[in-house]
Formats: structure tokens, sequence, C-alpha cells
């Protein structure tokens, strides 16, 4: 993509430049000059000069908790993380599986077996239902809270190189992001659980580098590493905003909270980069372990919670203040 082209910087109504979408329906132009207001409506909420302070950790060399798991196991490198009644689910790339962390009880399940583990690309709902990107098979998997594989999403053509999974809040649609095409497909939840899905396009402004992308009630929210900036969408794939750009050094993780604040994980020694539409164009950070910023792999908000997956450090559980209160 030509990187002259650009959307609203942070919630401005002039952008310098035009950006091109790409839509199922074909390729067509769009012009971001005009703010959709409905979209950018102030939540009840919460600053975004957020303070966190560490709650647990759970993992390996040096952390606070271990926890020995069931059959021998034990949490090795937290590559992605997600939180859901009470349990954290890892991916962990020391016993390439996704494990779940109980921490009532101290004990780790293994949830399923993956070939491939270097991936970022988990999902949990408020039900636990699970998806996990399975890099080895080029596909996005659907677990219950037992590990039992409910359906599997795989489209050769659309995603190609699933990176990471989300679900959106209308229709319980699964939304994947594709390292390869740059692209995000939409899979319908309410197709035949036993086949594949039939998946269209997501209109999504054409990314150089998609990684990481999260969902709120009203938006989308894609992480492009190589432009370092988060575009956040309305529900029909146009662009609202963007994020972070010259803010943002060599960014890898991405979380949003109720209060569309906006977490992204980079290579700042002054911690997360955090910002949100409702402050228009103003940014902050908030301060991690000074041996956590190097080696974050993936973030995850759980109400108020952050957590933190980073690496062969274990998982960080932290409190975020001030707290959302919701919309």
């Amino acid at each position: 993509m030509n990187r002259s082209s650009s959307i609203l910087r942070n919630g401005r109504s002039c952008p310098r430049r035009t950006r091109v979408l790409v839509t199922a329906l074909g390729a067509w132009l769009i012009s971001a000059c005009a703010l959709n207001p409905e979209l950018n409506g102030e939540q009840a909420g919460a600053g975004i000069n957020v303070t966190l302070t560490p709650i647990d950790v759970f993992g390996a060399g040096g952390t606070s908790t271990m926890l020995p798991g069931t059959g021998g196991v034990q949490l090795g490198y937290a590559a992605a993380v997600a939180a859901s009644g009470g349990f954290i689910y890892v991916v962990d790339a020391a016993s390439s599986a996704l494990v779940r962390l109980d921490p009532a009880r101290a004990e780790v399940h293994v949830l399923h077996p993956l070939k491939d583990p270097n991936t970022n690309g988990l999902h949990v709902s408020v039900d636990q239902v699970i998806e996990v990107v399975d890099r080895y098979n080029r596909a996005v998997v659907e677990l219950d809270q037992s590990g039992w594989e409910r359906r599997r999403f795989a489209d050769s053509q659309l995603i190609p190189t699933p990176v990471d999974v989300t679900q959106t809040n209308w229709g319980s649609t699964v939304l994947v992001a594709d390292g390869l095409s740059q692209r995000l497909a939409m899979f319908d939840a309410m197709s035949n659980p036993t086949g594949l899905f039939t998946a269209t396009l997501s209109p999504v402004a054409v990314a150089a580098s998609i990684t990481a992308i999260a969902a709120t009630v009203d938006s989308v929210f894609v992480l492009d590493v190589a432009s370092r900036e988060v575009t956040q969408l309305d529900l029909n794939g146009r662009p609202v905003s963007t994020y972070g750009e010259e803010a943002l050094l060599a960014p890898v993780a991405l979380a949003v909270d109720e209060c569309r604040r906006v977490f992204v994980a980079d290579g700042h020694p002054g911690g997360l980069f955090i910002s949100s539409p409702e402050f228009y164009g103003t940014n902050t950070r908030a301060a991690l372990p000074p041996e956590v910023v190097p080696a974050v792999t993936d973030l995850w908000i759980d109400g108020n919670t952050l957590y933190v997956a980073a690496g062969n450090l274990g998982v960080y559980m932290m409190a975020i203040d001030p707290p959302c209160m919701g919309p």
C-alpha cells in the first residue's frame, strides 16, 4: 500500500491524505474527512492517565507464583493470554499447548495441543467459548470450556495466514486477521457448526502488517506494526480514527477496554501506550515492571484487570486505575 495515504488522526476531521479501502464488493475510495459523531460520542468511563498495580504473577523464572498443574504441566512461555470467568487462558509455547490456569485452585490444565504455538491469536468470550489460532493448520479452532473442538474456521483464500481472532458484538461474528493478505475476514457463528463457515471480507482499511485486533460494542481496532498505528473501524469496516504512529515504537500487542481506552505494548521504556477516542489526540503511558517491557507478547483486558503475557516471565495480572465504569 502507498503509505502516503491515511485517515483521521485521533479524531481530527481534516486528514492530510486518503486511504484506499478494500471491500468484498470491490475496490473503492472513501474520504475520511468527516467523522461520524455517533461513533465518537462520549462514554461514561475513566481517563487515560492510568496506573497499573500488580496483583499476581503466574509462570516461569523469577515470578511470585508457581502453578504445579496436572501431569507435571507448568506454564513455561506465555505467547498469548485471555481471561474469563475466573480462569486465565494461555498459549504456552514451552508445552506447545493452550492451557487454562485456575488461580483459585492453583492448577494448570492442558486444553488443546498446538503444533505451532508461536501465536498471540487467542480470544475467550464471556461464556468461555475459546478461539485460538492454529498456525500449523492455517485455521482458527473454536473450543468449549473443556477443550473439545466445536468447529474450525479455515479458508485458504481468505485467511492463508491467520494471526489473530476476536468476536464482535453484532451477531456473535468471529473476526479473523490475516497476516499475508492484510485483511480481516468475518465468519458467521450461526452457520453449520460442523462445516466451514461462509466468510466475507470486512472492508478494512488496507494495512501493511496486521498483527492484532480487538473489538468493542461499536468498533474494531486493528494494530498495524509496519505503520506503527492502531486503526479504529466502525462495525461496517469504515475508518473512524487512528492512534499512535509517531508515538509508538515497534508495537507488539493491543487491548481495548469497555471505555474504548486503547492499550498498546511497544518498545518504549515508559510502558504501555494509552489513548482513547474520548480524548481526541491525547495519549499517555502507563508503567509496567521494567523487566516486563521488552518481554510483552500479548495483552488482554477483563473488566478492570489487565493481563500481560510476557514470554518466559509468565503472565502478569494488573489492576487498572481509574477503572472503567462502562458506557
